[in-house]
């Protein structure tokens, strides 16, 4: 999958290391199923504001 720009920067620190998928999107958040340490874990995005 290619990386969202919204999780570009956790990957360049290496919080994340991979995106799975997204997992589900909402009014006020998308949540991606990632690898981060090994481990399956959530990153969850909240919108900007005004998209709200």
């Amino acid at each position: 999958m290619r990386t969202p720009s919204s999780l570009i920067s956790l990957m360049d620190q290496g919080v994340i290391d991979q995106v799975l998928r997204p997992l589900m999107s909402g009014k006020e958040a998308q949540v991606y199923l990632v690898l981060s340490d090994g481990e399956e874990r959530v990153a969850k995005v909240y919108k900007d504001a005004l998209r709200r």
